[in-house]
């Protein structure tokens, strides 16, 4: 199977476009950060199960008898200011992807979110903790 490729130029996506982002256990750091802030944002819908909960950043200090410290310099929050560490994000829908969201619509290059941009018109961005 081959990777889809769009050509050179072409807009995937717009702001306007409903989108869903998936997680589950196997997300973390980076991954939960991005789905914290869509999220929040009012941008995207999350989907899956609980994310991993990686919300430390650590630096690797070498000390000189060839020794490592591992040191906690920041902890990551979501716009909100929800702290994912040991937490992870939750899902708005958890468990498989509804077959709902799976729909073709008469256009087979489109996936049909209907339900996804209910959700969307319905969110409010939180204020900061």
């Amino acid at each position: 199977e081959l990777p889809f490729r769009t050509p050179k130029g072409h807009v995937v996506m717009n702001d306007q476009d409903p989108m869903a982002i998936w997680v589950d256990g196997g997300s973390a750091s980076a991954s939960e950060v991005l789905a914290g802030s869509l999220h929040d944002n009012c941008r995207a819908v999350v989907m899956g199960d609980v994310s991993f909960g990686k919300g430390l950043v650590q630096a690797v200090y070498g000390l000189k008898n060839g020794a490592g410290l591992v040191l906690t310099v920041a902890k990551y929050l979501t716009p909100s200011g929800t702290d994912i560490q040991g937490k992870g994000i939750v899902p708005d829908i958890k468990g498989d992807v509804p077959l709902s969201f799976l729909t073709l619509s008469s256009d087979t290059s489109k996936v049909d979110f209907q339900e996804v941009s209910e959700m969307l018109n319905m969110c409010k961005v939180p204020s900061p903790h």
